[in-house]
This record gives structure tokens, sequence and C-alpha cells, in this order.
């Protein structure tokens, strides 16, 4: 029996590998697990052999070397006859394994593992060793393969030390693209304290929308190791986290340089299921830049402290603590928008979930700014530009107690006090809501004022607005009123929507708005007293900015400005604008549908007129084309607009060739000017000129063509009027030495033929440097003279009489029918145009050759002879003629009435009470049509009956006679007047 059992424990032993193999390998494939152990030692103690398990072709572990030391227990132990290992060692093992879909498989393993989960462990049973070294692991996911090279010991159940090295690794998939470097994971168990440290260095990480480039992550953490036998998990903890990265991008926005630092210290209690931690922790962040939707910013900094951190999950993951924040930037810009060392500092309490955020926060955000949409300040800007540009130049924004608190879906924004931007030209804009949240869940109001520091007044009253997916929406008022660019003294009130999406707003007006300003600096082409209404374009905004760049479409009505360097005013002006413009560039139309255009001239150069066309702004210019016509609609002239960028321009107009006829287009009508032109008036004409300005000087010129023009002057009926005028200057009206107009005939007492003016403009008046009017066979001439603008204003002038008849101007004269003179004089006579009147002063006139006079006595008022003198007062109604006194008053008449003069002498003066006093001095003698002689009487002479009865002048009788009488001027020149006017001349002074 011993033998037998010699015998076969010694079979035993020499077939153990054979044994162990067929046990271990039929115990697994039972399994269903396909193995294979080749045993390489195989003693008392301990064994080593090289393992597969799984498809040979495709294994799921290999180990090129397993060592395995166990011990016996049984009854000399007080223990169940067994095996105990005490120690595993793997050297080299490959473990294939794959997650995929969320699930992790060791393949032909898996039902193993299963098994192995099911089966609690043995209490009190001990743990062996396990040392793992050189190991590789391949795992297979949904975004590539990764593979790690492992050395690990366990002792005990414990994890006492793991050192797990990553290949670098492309992975990608739905959501996900990752390249990373050579990373490591680190893992020591000292006593019941575990260390970790992991670091990962991701050339590129993109996912959720999130891109990462060149970064680097080192984490650590030190804590209890878990009590698995009593679960729990129980101790000190502390976790420090350490993320840089060259650049992160979301969207639009970039974060360049950035490093992160987050680090926790305080402790862990419960299991997993109930595993809670409290601490304090801190943050610290920066990066180098941030960009993204038309801004940047610089030298960000982020600093939070928490304290009271609590998280269960029991609780349902809950995270709450006291935080304490301060957010830095050393600058920002967007557009034409730039910050400087903005500081946001902010505590409080912070509570969250994965459903739920609570938070009250109080705090303060303040930074410095500047604004360069107005561009720089210049030599040439008006005072409320300059101020407006300096305001923006710099300024301070404070918002000194801002609440932000939020509960479940519920989050809102308060101003305990409003919050200011302080210029640094002393203006301020104040924000605030009174009684409410500036925001709440989305929606809120504020109130915005504006005043002081050379800023427009202006107030916004957004009664509410509301946010949207790529904006706001906001309904309210706004008031402005002040300075502001071009506009001084301006201002504007509407109500609308105000809508910020994209980056861009837009405002739609309620209605009409209206807008006044008492100057608009347009350089030389200012405007004063503008008024006007703006209205909105049915489905388009008012207002419009996006990207810098603004856009104004609406319709002005009832619009009115003063034009000063064209000394005129437009009203009744509707318009329809489109406009916009960046920084100075302006372009878009101006669609005039009808303007009025009144002279505003101190001397009316024009009457009302009526515009219309079109009005273009591109390249920093204007250019338009423009069409005037009179209150009926008749056209009068074409103008085009020509406005550079420079601020030099020039206004061009051409009337064309105007036809006047009766019962159409009149002189007249156009202009006062032309009162001396009188309806009808038949001929052509045209007019056609420049107005240009420039940032230092104006100029104009222009030129008058009459190609013929037939009216009634004040002096009589205009034949063939014709001419050109060239003017030097419009405003003021300058026409340079030189200029002529030549007429037909002037049929006025007599027949004025040959007419020839010769004139010029200057700044003050009319220069008429020469006229001559061929008349009674000779000519009447004035010398140059120059007649004043100004009305009222005095003005002197000669008028020299050339070897003119005066028979016919006499006879057509309102005394003609008792006067009749036959006289060629010659002579200069000086006179002055008063407010008064025409006044003479000096004159004499002298007949070149004999002549005849013929005053009826009832032309005379009283006449006296004395020593062979006769003289009268003057002519005088027929009714209220003198009676004869004497013979020699008699004799006096007697010769008036026929006498043939040889020397006729005349001094012509203006005297008292617009009258003109013309004293005559005739050598001549008395040839009454029948011969007459004096027959007297012996008797008569003795008598001397004679004296008293009436005796005529003999023929022949010499006359040396001297006539002083006079005219009343001023009534003649009235009657005259009257009498023109009655015929179609105007009423004017001549």
């Amino acid at each position: 029996m011993a033998l037998v059992v010699v015998v076969a424990g010694t079979s035993v032993y020499v077939t153990r590998r054979i044994i162990a193999r067929e046990i271990l390998v039929g115990w697994l494939e039972a399994r269903g697990v396909p193995a294979e152990v080749q045993f390489r030692q195989f003693e008392f103690g301990g064994f080593s052999a090289r393992v597969r398990v799984g498809p040979e072709r495709d294994p799921d572990v290999t180990a090129d070397l397993v060592e395995i030391r166990y011990g016996l227990t049984g009854f000399w132990a007080g223990r169940p006859l067994g095996v105990e290992v005490a120690s595993v060692t793997l050297h080299r093992p490959i473990v294939r394994a794959s997650l995929k879909g969320g699930a992790f498989s060791l393949g032909s393993l898996d039902p193993l593992i299963e098994e192995f989960t099911k089966r609690p462990p043995r209490a009190g049973a001990p743990k062996p060793k396990i040392v793992v070294r050189e190991g590789v692991i391949r795992l297979a996911t949904d975004y590539g393969p990764l593979t790690a090279r492992a050395n690990g010991r366990m002792e005990q159940g414990k994890l006492m030390a793991l050192d797990a090295r990553f290949d670098p690794a492309v992975l990608k998939g739905e959501g996900l693209s990752a390249s990373t470097g050579p990373s490591q994971l680190l893992l020591i168990t000292n006593r019941d304290r575990v260390d970790i440290l992991l670091t990962a260095p991701v050339l590129d990480l993109a996912a959720g929308g999130v891109v990462a480039n060149r970064g680097n992550l080192r984490f650590s953490a030190q804590g209890p190791y878990p009590d698995f036998e009593k679960k729990r998990g129980e101790g000190k903890v502390t976790a420090r986290l350490d993320l840089d990265g060259a650049a992160l991008t979301a969207g639009e926005r970039r974060l360049k340089d950035f490093k992160l630092l987050a680090k926790f210290d305080g402790s862990s209690t419960g299991w997993f299921e109930t595993l809670g931690l409290s601490g304090d922790g801190s943050l610290e962040a920066s990066a180098a830049g941030l960009s993204g939707a038309g801004a940047h910013a610089q030298g960000l900094r982020a600093q939070a402290s928490v304290s009271d951190l609590r998280w269960t999950r029991s609780a349902g993951d809950v995270v709450s603590s006291e935080v304490t924040t301060l957010v830095t930037a050393a600058s920002a810009q967007a557009g034409d928008l730039t910050l400087k060392n903005a500081r946001a500092d902010f505590g409080g309490l912070v509570a969250f979930d994965d459903h739920r955020l609570d938070l009250a926060l109080r705090g303060s955000f303040g930074t410095r700014g500047a604004w360069s949409g107005l561009g720089p300040a210049r030599a040439a800007d008006d005072p409320a530009t300059l101020a407006l540009k300096k305001a923006a130049s710099g300024f301070q924004l404070t918002a000194n107690s801002l609440t932000i608190s939020a509960s479940g879906d519920d989050l809102s924004v308060r101003l305990g006090v409003p919050a200011r931007i302080r210029t640094d030209s002393g203006g301020e804009a104040s924000l605030h809501r009174a009684g409410g949240a500036i925001y709440a869940n989305g929606a809120g109001a504020f109130d915005l004022t504006v005043s002081g520091g050379g800023l427009p007044e202006a107030s916004i009253n957004a009664r509410s607005y509301r946010l949207t997916p790529d904006g706001l929406v906001a309904s309210g008022q706004v008031k402005v009123a002040g300075s502001f660019a071009p506009v001084q003294d301006g201002a504007f009130e509407e109500s609308g929507d105000l809508r910020l999406a994209g980056g861009g707003l837009d405002f739609t007006a309620n209605g009409c708005a209206p807008i006044t300003a008492a100057h608009i600096e347009l350089g030389e082409s200012d405007l004063e007293k503008v008024a006007a209404q703006l209205c909105p374009i049915k489905g388009a905004p008012l207002f419009a900015m996006q990207d810098g760049e603004w856009r104004l479409r609406g319709e002005v009505v009832k619009a009115a400005a003063a034009i000063p360097f064209l000394e005129a005013k437009v009203s009744e002006a509707a318009a329809r604008i489109d406009l916009r413009g960046k920084g100075a560039a302006l372009r878009g139309r101006v669609g005039i549908a009808s303007v009025r255009i009144d002279d505003l001239a101190a001397e009316t150069r024009f009457l009302p007129v009526r515009g219309s066309g079109e009005v273009r702004a591109a390249n920093g210019g204007w250019t338009g084309d423009l069409i005037l016509t009179d209150l009926e609609g008749r056209r009068l002239a074409e103008a085009d607009l020509r406005h550079g960028a420079d601020g030099r321009g020039n206004l061009a107009f051409d009337t064309g060739m105007l036809t006047f006829a009766e019962g159409g287009l009149q002189p007249v009508s156009l202009s006062p000017l032309a009162a001396i032109v009188a309806s009808p008036a038949a001929g052509r004409a045209r007019f056609d000129g420049q107005i240009g300005w420039g940032p230092d000087a104006s100029s104009s010129r222009g030129t008058l063509t009459v190609e013929r023009l037939d009216f009634v002057s004040p002096l009589g009926p205009v034949v063939g009027l014709s001419g050109q005028v060239a003017f030097t200057s419009l405003i003021p009206p300058i026409a340079a030495p030189g200029q002529s107009l030549k007429a037909e005939a002037v049929n006025t007492l007599v027949p004025l033929t040959e007419v020839d003016i010769r004139f010029g403009l200057e700044g003050d008046g009319l220069t008429i440097e020469g006229a001559e009017l061929a008349v009674g066979g000779g000519t009447l001439a004035f010398e140059p003279f120059t007649v004043p603008f100004k009305a009222g204003a005095s003005w002197k002038g000669v008028l020299n009489f050339q070897g003119v008849q005066v028979k016919e101007l006499v006879e057509a004269s309102p005394f003609g029918d008792r006067v009749d003179l036959d006289a060629r004089l010659t002579g200069r006579v000086p006179f002055e145009v008063t407010p008064q009147g025409v006044r003479v002063a000096g004159g004499r006139l002298a007949a070149i050759q004999p002549g005849r006079l013929s005053i009826l006595r009832e032309a005379l008022t009283t006449v006296g002879a004395e020593g062979g003198a006769v003289t009268a007062a003057g002519p005088v109604p027929a009714e209220v003629a003198p009676e004869a006194t004497n013979t020699f008053t008699e004799f006096a008449y007697q010769a008036m009435e026929h006498l043939a003069f040889d020397q006729l002498d005349a001094e012509v003066n203006s005297l008292d009470n617009g009258r003109l006093g013309v004293l005559l001095h005739i050598k001549g003698e008395h040839t009454p049509p029948q011969k007459q002689e004096i027959r007297l009487t012996i008797m008569e002479l003795i008598r001397r009956d004679f004296m008293n009865k009436t005796l005529p002048l003999p023929s022949g009788t010499k006359v040396d006679l001297t006539l002083d009488t006079s005219l009343n001027m001023d009534q003649l020149l009235k009657d005259f007047a009257d009498y023109q006017a009655l015929r179609g001349s105007q009423a004017v002074q001549p």
C-alpha cells in the first residue's frame, strides 16, 4: 500500500505540469475561454509559465512570464486542505481591451469576470501580492487605439504603486478630435494615503465646438485610500490642477497663452454612493489675449477664493460655497471703443448641481475707457464737435453696487446706486432703474441720462427690453438736446423699438420725430434754424448700425432751414433719405420731392422758387442734380451740385434760354430786380453761373445773356434790349466794369434811340460808366455815377446835354400846352437822388443856335417889369392866372408869348419843398404872328390915358429878359411815374 502511494505520488509529481495545465486550461475552456499555458517551472511553493487567454490568432491576454507563489493549507494549520496564492508577478503582459459605446470589454474574459464579480470575497481570506512589470494595455475606442505601458504593485488588495505611460495618440470620431503627446499617470499609496499625479500634453483638441492647441495638463491629488471592506473614504484631501496652452478657441472667440491653476484643501466623508467633500479652494487664471466678434483684450487675469465649499452625492451632487472673485483686464478694444484697467470684483454665495444654479453676488465693476468713433480732434472742429471728441477721448466707468441673484431658472441684476460714466471733460452718463431689477430673466428696463462736459443733454427711457437668441429688443423713448458733431443746439425726441443683434443695432420709430437745430456746421455751407420731421419708412428701421457703419433711412417732411452763405432759406421740404457712413466716410442718396427756396438778402434778388431732384453722397463728398421751377410749376433752371471730401464744392446752374411772353413767364415773376421790366415783357434771356466754396473762402460768378427783350420801363416802352453781363461775383453781386446793354429805342416823352449803357456792379452798388441816349437830334450823356444797393441811400450824377432839341420834350411835358420852346441846348446838370427826391445844384444850359420861346400868360403867377426886365414866379394852373396891373406888365406878357431869341442861358437849381428853380436869361425880339404897332392921339399922350388900357407890343421890340421861375419837380416826377405805371411799368423812383 505504501508502495502504491509512493508510486502514485511520484507519478503525479513527474506529470505535475501536464496535470496543472490540463486542469487550468480545462477549467477556462469549460467557461468558454480558450487558453494555453506553457509551464516553465513548477515546484513546491510556486511555478512560472507563459500564458495566452483568448483566440490563438487574436489573444485577449498574453504574458511572457507569469510567476505564482503559493502555499498549502490543511488540517495541520486548522484549515481545509487547499492552495493559497501568496503572490503573482506578471512579466510583459499584453492586454487587449475595448471601450466602445460606453461599454468596457476584455473579449473572451468577459464571462469569467462577470462570474467573479457576482461571487463575494471570502471574509478574512488573504489577498495575494500582485506585481505587473512592463505591461502593455492596448485599448480600442470609438475614436481610435490607445496604448499604455505600465508597472504596478498591489498588496493586501491595495494598489500601492502604478506608473502608466501612454504613447502619443491621434483620436478622431463624432464630436472629438485629439492629438496627445506622451502622458503619464503615477500613483503611490503610503499606508492609508494615496498620491496621484497625471501629466498629459495635448497637442490639439477639438470637442464640442472648443479647440485647444499645444496644451499641457498636470493634475495632482492626495487623499485617503478607499476602505473597500468598511466602505469608507474619510480623510484629508488636497488637489491641484495646472492647465496651460497656446490657444483655446470657441466659435469666434480665441484665448491666447492661457494658464489655469486650481487648488483644493479639505476633507472627504462617506463612500462612493454617499461621498462628500468640504473645504476651501482657490483659482487663478490668466491669458495674454482674448479676441473674437470684433473685439480683443490683453492682459486678462482672474482670481477666485472659495471658502466653505461643500459637495455631497447624497444630496444630489450639490456644490455650495462662498466665493470672492476678482477679474481684471489690462486693455480691451471693440471697434472704436477702448477700455483699460478694467476690474470686476464680486463676492457672495453660490450653489449648483446638474440642473440648478443659485447665487447671490454683490460687487462692483470699473474701467477707464475711450471712444474714437468721432475721429481725432482737429483745429477746424467747431466747439461742439471738439467738446464731444474730448468727452469721448477719456472717461471712467463705475458700477459700485451690482447685485446678481439667481434661483433655479430665475436670474436678475440690480443696481444699488446708478452706474456712471464720468468723462475727463466733466460730462456724466447715469444708468439706473428705480424700484426694480435692471435685468430679470432675459428682460428688464432702465433709464439713461447724459449731461455736462460738452455732451448733448439726452435721456433714454427703456420702458422694457428683452433678450433674444441673437441679441436684445427694447421699447422706449429717446430725447436728445444740445450740440453734437456738426449740430449745434439741436433737439430730437422719438419713441420706438431698439434691437441689438449680431454685433449691430437698429431703431424703428413709432412715428414722425421732430428735429430742430440752431446751426449745422458744413464748412462754408452752414445751415441755421433747422426744423423738420423725420418719419420712418414702413418695414425699415429709421437708424441702424453694424460693424461701425451706421445707416439712416426715412422720409423728411415739413423741413425748413436758413442758408446764410446763400442768403436764402428753404421750407416746405419733403425728401426721402438713405444715408450710411463709417467714420468720416458718408454715402447714400437724398431724393428731394419738393422744397421751397426764398431769398433772405436785404435787397431781394429772386422771388420764391421750388426745387426737386436727387443728392448723392459718396467718397466723402456730395453730388446732386436739381430742377428749379416757379411756384406755378414753370421750369426755370437746372442745377448741378458738387461737394468734395476736402470741403470744396460748387453749385452750377443754368436757366437755359427763357422765353417771356404775355400771359406766360415774366421777368418780374423771377426777381424784384426786374421790376424795371414791366409786364407784359416779350423776348428771350438766359442766366448761368456757379457758386463755389471751400474751407477758407467762397466764390461765385455768372452770366446774363439778353437775346432780345421788349418791355415797358419807367421811362417808357423799351424796344430791342440786348447784351451780356458777366458777373464776377453773385454774393454779393459784382460785375467788372465794361458791361454793356443796348436798346434800339426807348419811347419816352420823346423817342430815345441807340441807347447804350455801360456799367459795372460793385459790392455796394451799380456803377454806370456811361449812358448815351440819342434824343432831339443830339445826345443826352450821363457821366459815370454809382447807384447804391442800400435802400434809401443817396447818390449823385451829372447829365450832359449835347445839342439836344428840347421842343418835343417840352411839348410832351405836363405844361406843354402852355409853354413852347424851340431851342437846341448844350450844358451840364449835376443832380443828386435823395430819399426826399431829385435835387439839382449848379446846372447850366445854353442854346447853341437861335430859337423861339412862347409862354402863355396863364402859365405865369406874377410878372413885374423893372428897368426893361421881366420876372415870373413859374407856371400855375390857368384858373389862378393873375390880372394885368399896368402897361409894362402887359408888355412883359406879350414879349414872352412871341419871343425869338438869339441868346438863351439857364441856371438850374433845386429849391425848397421839392421845387426846381430855373433862372432864364434871354435876349431877342418880339415877333408876333401879325405885325403890331402902337397908335396914340395927342390927347391920349397929354392925358396919359394909354397907361390904363391894353396896348400891343410893337413887332421887333428888342427884349432882354430875365425869367425866374420854378417847377414842382417832385410832383412832376410822381405824375410821370404814375402815368408809366398805368402803361404797365412798375411805379419806381427814377
